[in-house]
């Protein structure tokens, strides 16, 4: 279990929340902002060019007599326009989320949750100020590649590091369990499929968290979990599909 749920060192505790846990998903979050604005960014560029050339073409048609051409014209410039708002309103929300502060994520997170700032300030606190564990669910290089942090798990609380910051009451969960995801990769000339496995948790008041494990590591964890809280259902340990967990909500 140890190498799954290691005791957090106060090093670890330094490096990883010297400033608090909000304030580490903020910088994480500020990381992830550049990659999102040159994507966009490109993305916009291209969708303003599109527009003034299907503009330029239109003239064009008019000035030709081409007037069959005009509304083909005005759909392609429609369609590089929208590109354009999508990509603009997406590089503005994710500045938005860029510079929240640490109290804003807090607040945020809270609402989120469905819980109060003081419960959030009192995961805060068992985070840095008491023992808990830290959740390695894939090996480092795996985590890395699929840009996965390490979970936290307190006396009272689990935080897997997913991509919407859902925090648990650990008294809250009703089911932790091992979940088998299926995507489809397409490989020419046929569509393969990829299984992996994930930890799911949810919570009484329909909260989903989510995160990639290992058959290993998802079983150290839920296993602990359920020796801590006996009521939460597991499946016994055993793997489930997707659509059997979502039956749960």
């Amino acid at each position: 279990m140890e190498q799954y749920l290691p005791v957090m060192s106060e090093d670890y505790k330094k490096n990883h929340y010297a400033e608090g846990v909000f304030a580490s998903i903020r910088k994480k979050t500020a990381r992830i902002s550049f990659g999102i604005y040159i994507f966009f960014g490109i993305l916009l560029l291209g969708g303003a060019y599109g527009t003034y050339w299907a503009r330029g073409r239109i003239e064009t048609y008019r000035l030709e007599g081409q007037d069959d051409l005009i509304s083909a014209g005005y759909i392609i410039m429609g369609v590089f326009a929208l590109l354009a708002v999508i990509a603009l309103a997406c590089i503005i929300i994710t500045i938005i989320r860029h510079t929240r502060g640490a109290k804003k994520w807090k607040e945020t997170c809270a609402k989120y949750n469905g819980y109060t700032i003081s419960d959030m300030d009192e995961f805060e606190h068992q985070t840095m100020d008491m023992e808990c564990r830290a959740i390695k669910l894939l090996g480092a290089a795996e985590a890395l590649a699929n840009g996965q942090s390490d979970g936290i798990l307190t006396r009272d609380y689990i935080y897997l590091a997913d991509p919407h910051h859902t925090i648990m009451k650990l008294a809250d969960l009703s089911a932790a369990c091992i979940v088998r995801q299926t995507i489809s990769v397409d490989s020419m000339p046929v569509q393969k499929k990829h299984n992996y496995l994930t930890v799911m948790l949810l919570g009484r008041n329909g909260r989903r968290s989510i995160a990639e494990c290992s058959k290993e590591s998802g079983a150290a964890l839920i296993t602990f979990l359920k020796q801590q809280y006996p009521t939460i259902y597991t499946a016994d340990g055993n793997i489930i599909s997707d659509e059997d967990f979502s039956r749960l909500r």
